[in-house]
């Protein structure tokens, strides 16, 4: 199967959990940034090229959604699919303590990213979520470990 087709693949999964998860709370959407995470894995998994270009798609989804200037989500998502990729090709990040650490502090840094422009191009100050929006990166960092396990097993049970 082609990056391409894994990519859109992956797209239509998110999109599909993240209005399961709207659907279900609102708040939801806020604790668990569902693309954050398909962004940082596909990045670890397909490398920094492909990390980047899923996390602008993704990004651009985001922002489709969002009230605010449109790209913002794109580019926090693009640095962090790119970064995801280089860093895990250089830093052996696969094991699951290692991986949930990578993946909060990636996650981390998507939402820094995110707030700072938010930041520069809103005036009226940056919505916190009642304090929610904190806990994404933890939040992420547990949900994204448990899913690459579970792609791991996944995937070798399928090249058996």
């Amino acid at each position: 199967m082609t990056i391409l087709l894994r990519g859109s693949l992956t797209v239509l999964g998110v999109f599909l959990v993240f209005t399961v998860l709207h659907g279900l709370a609102v708040p939801l959407v806020v604790l668990v940034n569902v693309f954050t995470i398909a962004v940082i894995l596909f990045g670890v998994i397909e490398g920094e090229i492909p990390g980047a270009v899923f996390g602008m798609v993704c990004g651009l989804i985001v922002d489709s959604f969002s009230l605010g200037v449109f790209g913002l989500a794109g580019v926090a998502n693009t640095v962090a699919g790119y970064l995801a990729g280089v860093i895990s090709r250089k830093i052996d990040v696969v094991r699951p303590a290692r991986l949930c650490l990578f993946v909060g502090l990636m996650a981390a840094l998507d939402l820094g990213l995110w707030a700072g422009l938010s930041a520069v191009f809103f005036s009226e100050g940056f919505p916190w979520a009642g304090g929610w929006l904190l806990a994404q990166p933890f939040v992420s960092a547990l949900l994204g470990t448990a899913a690459f396990l579970v792609y791991r097993r996944l995937k070798a049970r399928h090249d058996r």
